[in-house]
């Protein structure tokens, strides 16, 4: 069963808001590029791996996709964390190109005639078994067998682990293997260690614990809010803004028009950074052409607000994004 479910991640979704509304000879657009790309890869991956967890029997697991969770003064995230009576499933997915080499100290890609040294995943899934066994500990959670697995998500990349490194062997997988692995480990234990009141105790704490990522890319690449295009963004060019008639935009480049293109701005509107907004903030936003008819246009999303006329604040709602 899935309790938490796979989601485009937020930081993921504000990056490619920022990126198409800056100007393409912008100072950061490469580095931002560099960055939604492995974001993006990331969440393709663990997109193949919960489409093989789909296929368990529900009543196997709970499962987590994505959990970011306090310990000490900072967090460790968790692709996928698959909870049962039993015992425990970490699952970490590598979804990278090319050519994997795992040793002790740790795995290289090549690809594209570029080598790139990253952590070994073995001692990353040891570092998360360990972390969560102390998170556990913290909020007198009883003890149970923690296993972690590496899953290389791309059957066209080429997969060399170290001769001699058993434990590589044992805990690294191609996606077409996952489920027989996983089933494999969890035959392994024949005891059940919790009962349901403690995994109903397990499945609260994991979801109210767990805090998204959320970094300040304004921050993080020197960006200028005043380098962020404003206005509606046509879908058929991309150009921006599009300009208001009565009840829908027009594009001036490629004369597309469309009512529907509101529901887009908006979400860049708070992917930006924004949690609120008056009907002048979001008047100026749009490019619409007076405080009525921003009025008029704000009423059809059904925002929630305080206070009244001038005074009005709307705020974003949970769902929206």
């Amino acid at each position: 069963m899935f309790v938490k479910k796979l989601r485009v991640p937020i930081i993921l979704q504000k990056s490619e808001a920022l990126e198409r509304r800056l100007p393409k000879n912008h100072s950061a657009i490469p580095d931002l590029k560099a960055f939604i790309k492995k974001l993006r890869s990331g969440y393709n991956g663990e997109s193949k791996i919960s489409y093989y967890l789909s296929q368990i029997p529900s009543k196997r697991f709970y499962i987590f996709h994505d959990l970011r969770l306090p310990y000490g003064d900072g967090y460790f995230q968790i692709d996928v964390l698959l909870l049962s009576s039993k015992a425990i499933f970490i699952v970490d997915g590598k979804n990278h190109s090319g050519k994997l080499t795992i040793d002790i100290n740790q795995m290289t890609q090549e690809y594209q005639e570029n080598r790139i040294v990253y952590e070994n995943p073995i001692s990353q899934g040891n570092r998360h078994k360990l972390l969560l066994s102390y998170f556990f500990e913290k909020y007198e959670i009883p003890t149970v067998p923690i296993e972690s697995l590496a899953v290389i998500c791309k059957p066209t990349t080429e997969l060399v682990i170290s001769p001699g490194y058993t434990e590589a062997v044992k805990k690294v997988c191609r996606l077409s293997d996952l489920l027989e692995k996983l089933d494999r480990l969890y035959q392994q234990y024949n005891r059940e260690r919790l009962d349901q009141k403690t995994l109903e105790k397990i499945k609260k704490l994991l979801l109210k614990k767990h805090i998204p990522l959320n970094t300040n890319l304004f921050e993080k690449f020197s960006i200028s809010k005043e380098d962020v295009k404003s206005g509606v963004q046509c879908p058929n060019c991309l150009f921006i803004p599009m300009e208001y008639k009565r009840n829908y935009w027009k594009c001036p480049v490629c004369q597309f028009f469309s009512r529907e293109v509101l529901l887009n701005a908006m979400k860049d509107y708070f992917l930006l950074g924004n949690s609120s907004f008056t009907n002048m903030e979001i008047r100026s936003f749009l490019h619409l052409p007076s405080s009525r008819i921003t009025t008029n246009v704000i009423s059809l999303l059904n925002f929630p607000y305080t206070g009244t006329t001038k005074g009005r604040i709307y705020q974003l709602t949970k769902d929206f994004l």
